[in-house]
């Protein structure tokens, strides 16, 4: 039922400030893992075009109604975590929590860390990537702030980040790369392509 200033009214048309406020909490959603980097930047996509109250409403339907009171950072979550990949690697995909501060190895080899369903500890995490003849991919979903600084020697990377689709208070990735004859790809996952659209020659 409506409030008599109409308050509560679903159907009303929905402000710019309620939009970022929506925005905001869809941020503190993501950064204490109730919502995964994809997940997020799909919200909030929707959260700036959503016309009505009751759309924003719907963003949030799963969330709490007001934040928790998060316990402390333990003191563990503040070491940064290393993974080795020698002459291999591996995937690390899906819904998985992402460690604040995390660092990979690659001697002849590489990892794949696929950020689009990972979960975070907080709003930002920094990543440290370590390349010897070799390097890893970071796919990183689009709309998340990323932040790359490079030390190359006979090697470098690939980046390919649209930072025009950075969101409003987006989630941030640092990135930190050291590499000696290799390097690593950072970029946002393919876009599915429409092959019918395509075949008849309609306009992108």
């Amino acid at each position: 039922m409506s409030s008599t200033d109409g308050s509560d009214d679903r159907s009303l048309r929905a402000s710019d400030a309620e939009r970022a406020e929506t925005a905001q909490r869809l941020t503190e959603a993501v950064g204490a893992g109730r919502l995964t980097l994809a997940e997020f930047t799909d919200r909030v996509d929707a959260a700036y075009q959503a016309v009505t109250r009751g759309e924003l409403a719907e963003l949030e339907a799963d969330l709490p109604a007001a934040p928790s009171n998060l316990p402390a950072e333990p003191a563990n979550e503040t070491k940064r975590r290393w993974k080795i990949a020698i002459m291999g690697g591996s995937d690390y995909k899906g819904r998985w929590r992402v460690p604040r501060k995390s660092g990979y190895f690659a001697l002849m080899g590489g990892s794949t860390i696929d950020l689009r369903d990972a979960t975070l500890p907080g709003q930002e995490i920094e990543i440290v990537l370590v390349s010897i003849m070799g390097g890893s991919d970071v796919i990183v979903p689009r709309g998340v702030r990323v932040v790359v600084d490079s030390t190359d020697f006979m090697g470098g990377n690939t980046v390919k980040v649209d930072e025009d689709a950075e969101m409003p208070n987006a989630p941030v990735v640092r990135i930190r790369t050291y590499s000696f004859m290799g390097g690593n790809d950072i970029k946002h996952p393919k876009t599915k392509k429409n092959w019918l659209a395509h075949w008849r020659g309609d306009p992108q």
